[in-house]
């Protein structure tokens, strides 16, 4: 019998800290950065490609399925959809693994303005 593969949606978050961008994934708790979004986005893809193919090779659920903190998630969720097309991840194939579904978020507040512009006063 042949083993199923895991589908993952993958949903990013991006915000700036300092002058450079961050490419949060909330399904990983991994983050990129760079100079831009798209660079973020690359640094990224290494940093998911990494713990994937090392989590799917020992075995290891737990180090594979470990989301973002409840404040990435919220950056996230009040976010501004990135647009269709505009810029996507690219990982690798890993055997046992599928990415679907992608998607990205701006979140212009900044992480230190987190919780502040979030919720009605």
């Amino acid at each position: 019998m042949k083993a199923k593969a895991y589908r993952i949606p993958l949903r990013i978050v991006f915000y700036k800290e300092g002058a450079a961008w961050v490419a949060h994934c909330l399904e990983f708790d991994l983050c990129g950065d760079g100079k831009t979004r798209r660079n973020a986005l690359v640094s990224l893809s290494d940093a998911i490609a990494v713990q994937v193919k090392f989590s799917v090779k020992n075995g290891n659920l737990k180090n594979l399925f470990s989301p973002a903190p409840s404040d990435v998630q919220a950056m996230f969720f009040s976010g501004k959809s990135t647009g269709e097309g505009e810029i996507e991840l690219k990982i690798e194939k890993i055997k046992g693994v599928v990415f679907e579904d992608q998607e990205y978020r701006d979140y212009l507040g900044g992480r230190s303005s987190l919780g502040s512009d979030l919720l009605p006063a």
